[in-house]
């Protein structure tokens, strides 16, 4: 993400409340002030949707429902659809270009100091990157079964769950801001923010997004959009990291990869799965999810969709320990990936009107799985010895009204955790200007019997 804004001119120091999410933990209390982030130029042209939103029906909301996703059963592919490839694409891709991390995103989201090609790329792929997702996806869930639904009742029921939103460029019209405290006044938790595409985009509106959806009292994470036929996993990994500042912490959500249809066929020439063999994809996404963890320390949410996944990775359940965000309108349960027994997000609905967000096109509505418990990695921590400590270790389960059990192991010296996730207490006091640094491992268990673990170090000094 970038601390300057578009214009070029330095933007002012980042408040505390943006540490949460861009520089991790703290060793004392965070102390709310101003954020000094400067307004982005909007993007030179917003885009438009393709086909009607839709609406599915949202769990415990009867009617309108159509399939039950209860098995692994796929969306109908759009017709004309062409299956994968069973060639790899070819490896002459353009060199990205490394920036500064305190760089901004030209206008049209390119990143500044990009080589020709690179600008040329995100030049001509304007209209589709600022968008939260692909045409193809959205044509295919507005053409899911039952994709009439019952928007109102929809909403109704909704207002009973943990709900969250997704946003990108689409929702600046004209550069209009998102009033995030609108947002979270109408009873939205959480949001995912696209912040990156391939090796070439930035969204320009990221930053202010996410630290302002932070400072509302939501939880965020960035997503990034793989193009995986251009550059390496490894590479978009990185790019991703560095593009979102991305530091865990206690309201951020683990990184977001969103890999689903090629919006690009028509002028790459390939298919739905960018035209790499199901070997090759499964390769690509195994890259960025090693590199995402090795960067962040959690495993990426993935984003997609049970036909894309099952068509494009050949069915692969190799990446079950990431946390799922399916994709599935007009249905009352969604069809899971292959290798996912359970969802913790679903985008059930490309048609909200949300508080805040000025777009007339739409916005993409999730809910949280208040089966799991969303466990939110509280990040790197560091104290000194006699120092006091209060410190929650929150949870999407928690704002279903699970109930949850918290046990720790590795904890400094002095510390302990409530049943109820508050680490509290006095670090022992060692020696005199000595670092010791443990190793903490933080787990939660609802009473289904689901638990999830995070594990960060705590440095002590003294």
């Amino acid at each position: 993400m970038r601390i300057k804004p578009s214009g070029g001119a330095a933007a002012a120091a980042a408040a505390a409340l943006a540490v949460l999410f861009i520089a991790g933990g703290s060793a004392a209390a965070i102390h709310v002030v101003s954020a000094g982030f400067g307004s982005p130029s909007p993007p030179t042209a917003q885009p438009a949707r393709v086909a009607a939103p839709v609406t599915a029906t949202v769990p415990g909301q009867g009617g309108a429902a159509t399939g039950s996703g209860s098995g692994s059963g796929t969306a109908i592919a759009p017709a004309g659809t062409p299956g994968p490839s069973a060639t790899q694409p070819s490896k002459a891709t353009p060199t990205p270009a490394r920036t500064s991390s305190s760089s901004t995103s030209t206008p049209s989201g390119a990143v500044p100091g990009a080589s020709p090609a690179l600008t040329a790329l995100a030049a001509s792929r304007a209209a589709d990157e600022a968008l939260p997702h692909s045409p193809q996806l959205l044509r295919q869930l507005a053409g899911a079964a039952g994709a009439a639904g019952n928007a109102a009742a929809n909403q109704a029921t909704a207002l009973t769950t943990v709900r969250g939103i997704d946003v990108a460029s689409f929702q600046h019209p004209n550069g209009a801001a998102i009033n995030w405290t609108s947002v979270a006044r109408a009873g939205y938790k959480f949001a995912a923010v696209k912040t990156s595409e391939g090796d070439y985009y930035v969204n320009p509106y990221a930053i202010p997004d996410i630290v302002a959806a932070i400072r509302a009292g939501l939880f965020a994470t960035a997503y990034h959009f793989a193009i995986p036929n251009i550059t390496t996993g490894t590479f978009q990994a990185q790019f991703a990291v560095k593009s979102a500042r991305y530091v865990t912490s206690g309201r951020a959500l683990p990184l977001m990869l969103d890999i689903e249809y090629d919006p690009y066929v028509s002028t790459d020439h390939t298919n739905e799965c960018y035209g790499l063999s199901a070997a090759a994809m499964r390769t690509w996404i195994s890259s960025f999810v090693s590199t995402a963890r090795s960067l962040t320390g959690q495993y990426p949410i993935i984003y997609t969709t049970a036909n894309w996944w099952d068509t494009c990775t050949g069915s692969s359940t190799a990446f079950g320990a990431d946390p799922m965000w399916v994709a599935a309108y007009g249905v009352g349960s969604p069809p899971m990936p292959a290798g996912w027994k359970a969802y913790t997000f679903w985008q059930y609905s490309s048609g909200g009107t949300v508080a805040g967000v000025a777009t007339t096109g739409g916005t993409d509505l999730s809910y949280f799985n208040p089966s799991v418990t969303g466990l939110i990695d509280p990040g790197n921590q560091k104290a000194s010895g006699g120092a006091k400590v209060g410190l929650q270790v929150t949870s999407l389960g928690a704002l279903a009204r699970e109930t949850l059990t918290f046990t720790a192991a590795g904890l400094p010296k002095g510390l302990s955790i409530t049943a109820a996730g508050d680490i509290t207490g006095t670090i022992t006091k060692g020696t005199a200007g000595a670092v010791k640094t443990y190793r903490v491992t933080v787990t939660a268990r609802n009473t289904a019997g689901a638990t999830a673990s995070a594990t960060f170090n705590w440095r002590v000094t003294g």
